[in-house]
């Protein structure tokens, strides 16, 4: 792959660099990629086999049309001892129009409640050594 990203902008075409030249991966700058495995209703592209479908957005686009955009908060990182990446807590909120205004919520715990069942919350793969790190 290399000095380009592998798409183009979806909406104008604009060829754009990967973020890290070398990168095997579609990764562009200035831009932002979208994966779906399709949608029920679509008659291009609902998959039931594993296979996504994959554009890129440069940036530029995404302010020409932001009116056109949404935002939705899926789950809260989980913060612990001051940190994040311990998980997330699923909820289930609106979509709204875009503001560009992030939800910067987040679900607070206390070291002996990481990795414990809490309703909605998925840990990390490693969530016993992150907890034995921070010494419970």
């Amino acid at each position: 792959m290399g000095e380009q990203a592998m798409l183009p902008c979806f909406k104008c075409g604009r060829v754009m660099r990967n973020v890290c030249p070398g990168w095997d991966e579609n990764q562009p700058d200035e831009g932002t990629e979208f994966r779906t495995y399709g949608h029920y209703g679509s008659t291009f592209w609902d998959d039931f086999n594993g296979e996504e479908l994959v554009l890129n957005v440069c940036d530029p686009c995404l302010r020409e049309h932001a009116a056109r955009l949404a935002q939705q908060k899926r789950f809260l990182p989980i913060r612990c001892a001051g940190m994040v990446g311990f998980g997330r807590q699923w909820v289930d909120r609106p979509m709204v129009s875009y503001s560009g205004h992030l939800d910067r919520s987040e679900a607070q715990v206390e070291v002996e409640e990481l990795g414990t069942e809490i309703p909605g919350v998925e840990w990390v793969s490693d969530i016993g050594e992150r907890k034995a790190d921070l010494g419970s």
